[in-house]
């Protein structure tokens, strides 16, 4: 993909210069300024409102989820259906707390503009309200509490805000006194020590607090494991756990006790400040990194980076130094059809992996990583799952495979290569160590893949991911013997030969020999060595493109495979 910019900064400019207070833009100006990976203003958001929240009787409090000090997805994702599912509306957030606290300011979120095209632009908005603001923090290495946005807390409760603060049971040392959540609770009195107590069947971290504070609830030896207290107009509560905003599944009681203890909370923490009421129109994660975004951006090459201000400066250079060139290598390996919108990167706080939009526009890739090799990694897998491989001559893709298109496996595979290439530790094995296969299938054939890929049978027998690793031992047997050119001549070859019908879904003997076309060898024999229980024995013929294909068997044995091939790939339609 490549980025116009001397036509994007004209449009850009232009753009701008027309948007003024309540300046309306037409279809097409909105449609141009969202390719150029800049955020519409507020004088246009405004003018597409925000999507009902599902709250079930509502009761007016809003919640803020602070995600900007510890991303993961249950809070992101299953803790705001949970409030709602209680009554309050739930807002998540990436942002900075003073940036998003700040009643004159503004903050980043998706713009319901286009629903047929599942379009939902970024755009600015003004600073919601909140009644109650969640934070937790478990990992002692996640990103800082700033100054100032304790400061905004501070001011916040003392206004007549909640706040409830969730950590853990922190390392015993130096940590203990360094970690950022006790540096905030501390602001208010009271800390998390290293010593935890049980409650609730849970360790919960023990809580040190002075007589300011009210002991809400005691653990088995009698310690603080939860405490509140009155600050100016509002009220503080320390919970020694973040259990409570955890899914609970498969356990209706213990969810429901969970929620009920949650509500408590909030309702304490929300008596300071009448609720913000009105329609309970907020912005959504919907899959994404949302409802707000991290307030600072940064554009380079065709690639928009979002971020907080208490970002760790070591993962910022990561991403401006080595994801242009992690993206570079997969496109040159996995040629893709270009988007005509940048890529959009949303930089988290916390470690435990990261998400791809692709269901609707902007597609945006998450990045939850305290490691800078860590951001390269999960960058490169999220990339891949958005990149289909090569189009057919109609510009196309067309065939659903057995092996999911853009699928784990396939966003895996890249990974790995990528892994390699920045480590270089890692180039003496195959793509993610895949020869792990024969630790729990001795001779390479047992892990069937037509009856256990990605279902409930594969996890019972040989557990989840094994399929997986099957799967790229297969593909780093073919790159072995035939080269990294085999597996973009494969897409194409898939996009082609089923261009006449684009959703046929494949069986497995249809996705064996289209492989077998890419490779110029009959791979079945190969496949059924490996245990795959096809129906077919050989494939000595086959027609592509209107020319006869005749295969001799590939002699490829089951065994272990070699090294990780970094090399370009050749002309993926050679031959063809």
């Amino acid at each position: 993909m490549t980025f116009k910019y001397s036509i994007l900064i004209s449009l850009i400019l232009l753009l701008s210069s027309n948007v003024g207070q309540g300046q309306q833009l037409t279809y097409d100006e909105i449609d141009s300024y969202w390719q150029t990976g800049k955020t519409l203003p507020v004088s246009v958001a405004k003018q597409y409102p925000l999507p009902l929240q599902p709250v079930v009787e509502d009761n007016g409090l809003n919640v803020m989820i602070d995600l900007a000090h510890q991303c993961k997805f249950a809070t992101m994702w299953g803790l705001p259906r949970r409030l709602n599912n209680q009554g309050f509306r739930a807002i998540g957030n990436q942002a900075a707390l003073n940036s998003v606290l700040d009643a004159n300011g503004k903050c980043r979120v998706r713009m319901p503009w286009d629903e047929t095209r599942k379009i939902y632009p970024f755009a600015w908005y003004p600073n919601f309200e909140y009644n109650v603001i969640i934070t937790t923090q478990t990992d002692l290495n996640a990103q800082n509490y700033l100054p100032e946005e304790q400061e905004a807390l501070v001011r916040f409760v003392n206004e007549g805000g909640g706040l409830i603060i969730f950590g853990t049971t922190p390392t015993a040392g130096k940590l203990v006194e360094e970690w950022s959540l006790n540096q905030l609770s501390s602001r208010f009195g009271a800390k998390f020590t290293s010593e935890s107590d049980a409650y609730r069947d849970v360790a919960y971290a023990t809580i040190s607090c002075n007589n300011e504070w009210e002991v809400k609830a005691k653990g088995e030896k009698g310690n603080p494991v939860v405490a509140s207290r009155q600050l100016g107009k509002g009220k503080v509560i320390v919970v020694g756990h973040e259990e409570l905003l955890s899914n609970t599944k498969g356990d209706e009681l213990k969810a429901a006790e969970k929620d009920r203890l949650l509500v408590s909370l909030l309702q304490e923490a929300a008596t300071g400040k009448d609720p913000v009421g009105g329609e309970p129109r907020y912005p959504m994660a919907n899959g994404g990194g949302g409802g707000i975004y991290p307030e600072l951006e940064k554009q380079f090459n065709d690639i928009v980076l979002f971020y907080a201000a208490n970002q760790k400066p070591e993962l910022i250079q990561a991403v401006n130094q080595d994801v242009p060139r992690a993206k570079e290598l997969i496109e040159g390996w996995l040629p893709s059809k270009p988007t005509l919108e940048p890529m959009y990167l949303v930089l988290s706080s916390g470690g435990g992996g990261g998400w791809a939009v692709n269901a609707y526009k902007p597609k945006e890739n998450g990045i939850i990583s305290l490691s800078p090799k860590g951001i390269i990694s999960i960058f490169a897998h999220e990339l891949a799952h958005t990149m289909h491989g090569p189009v057919n001559d109609e510009g196309n893709v067309a065939g659903i495979t057995p092996i999911p298109n853009r699928g784990e496996a396939h966003a895996g595979w890249f990974q790995g290569k990528v892994d390699a290439w920045f480590d270089t530790g890692l180039r003496d094995y195959p793509v993610k160590k895949c020869n792990r296969l024969f630790d729990f299938d001795s001779s390479g054939d047992q892990l069937d893949l037509v009856t256990h890929y990605e279902n409930e049978k594969l996890r019972e027998k040989y557990g989840k991911g094994k399929d997986w690793t099957k799967t790229w031992w297969i593909w780093q047997k073919l790159d072995d013997r035939y080269g990294p050119t085999w597996y973009p001549r494969w897409k194409y070859i898939q996009h082609t030969r089923w261009k006449e019908t684009p959703m046929h879904r494949l069986t497995w003997d249809e996705m064996v020999e289209d492989m077998s076309i890419a490779v110029g060898e009959d791979l079945f024999p190969f496949m059924r060595l490996a245990g795959l229980s096809l129906q077919k024995q050989r494939l000595e013929k086959v027609e592509f493109n209107g020319k006869i294909f005749n295969l001799n068997a590939a002699l490829i044995e089951v065994s272990e495979a070699g090294a990780v091939k970094l090399e370009k790939i050749g002309d993926y339609k050679q031959e063809l």
